[in-house]
């Protein structure tokens, strides 16, 4: 019962921001972050740790300031999210545009070969508004989430989700089904910059320390042969104006050294998701453990 009303209550609110004017519906959202992060302690400390560790010659109030807008930035994802079933591709292009240099054309580079591609993101910016102004800008993709903790909340996000032609894949058991996504020329799309345990990835450096990260990725595209392209949405200036930053893609290698190549191939997209938050530093999620598996067992935050 109390699963149920938690979803209704979440429900109703994104209901409410979709029917409010954008400035307001951002307002109000940016004003919920604010205080959200005035009382929650625990996530404040945190990020704060992960700064330290990211940008530890930068003044600890320089710190405090980055890590307010991470808050705030949730309230522009919150935002974008109330809207993403209604979206339509007229009125996205005046909002998402390809930063000069970093766009379409590094995709269609890498669908030269008539296969489908790996994407490579990470929380930064709205990050659920990227995959569904791709789809818009006609190129519709499947990517890998984790379930949320509430299913019926779970089910009326992905539907959100998938609204534009995407198709969401569960992280558990997902391999065969990225196989055949990818052999059928369909792009999958990862996020890899959050913290998992040693069985499930490898340690590859993180703003100077080691990080425990994904290996799905990284052992897919060797696997596979298929190119990795990374891209990012940043903001774009004006309020609810977001770029889309795409990079050259990857190709890699096999050596024959299997563990060796995707420890490399791991560093490198991590290199890339680094370039990334520092293009951006407000708007990466800094209040999750990046850091909490060490190789030597210690933890940062205490």
């Amino acid at each position: 019962m109390l699963q149920r009303l938690q979803e209704w209550l979440v429900r109703g609110f994104f209901g409410l921001l979709r029917l409010l004017p954008y400035g307001l519906a951002r307002t109000l959202c940016r004003s919920l972050a604010w205080l959200v992060h005035a009382l929650d302690s625990r996530h404040r400390r945190i990020g704060l740790v992960n700064l330290a560790i990211a940008f530890p010659d930068k003044p600890l109030e320089w710190r405090r300031r980055i890590l307010r807008g991470s808050f705030l930035q949730l309230g522009d994802l919150a935002v974008e999210i109330s809207r993403l079933k209604a979206l339509k591709a007229e009125s996205l292009k005046k909002r998402v545009r390809f930063e000069e240099g970093y766009g379409l054309e590094h995709y269609r580079q890498a669908r030269r070969q008539g296969r489908g591609i790996l994407f490579l993101t990470a929380h930064v910016g709205p990050w659920e508004l990227l995959p569904v102004a791709h789809a818009l800008y006609g190129h519709p993709l499947s990517f890998l989430v984790r379930p949320l903790d509430l299913p019926g909340l779970d089910r009326w996000l992905n539907r959100r989700r998938q609204a534009c032609g995407n198709e969401v894949i569960p992280k558990q058991a997902s391999l065969r089904k990225v196989l055949r996504r990818l052999k059928s020329g369909r792009d999958v799309g990862f996020l890899i910059d959050q913290n998992v345990q040693e069985k499930d990835g490898v340690y590859a450096p993180f703003f100077g320390r080691p990080a425990c990260t994904s290996a799905a990725l990284a052992a897919l595209a060797l696997k596979t042969g298929t190119p990795v392209v990374a891209g990012f949405i940043h903001p774009g200036g004006a309020p609810g104006h977001w770029k889309v930053r795409f990079h050259p893609p990857l190709r890699l290698q096999p050596s024959g050294d299997h563990d060796k190549d995707v420890r490399e191939a791991t560093a490198r997209f991590n290199q890339l998701i680094e370039q990334a938050i520092r293009h951006s530093p407000a708007h990466w999620l800094w209040g999750h453990r990046r850091w909490r598996t060490q190789p030597d067992g210690s933890d940062p935050y205490g």
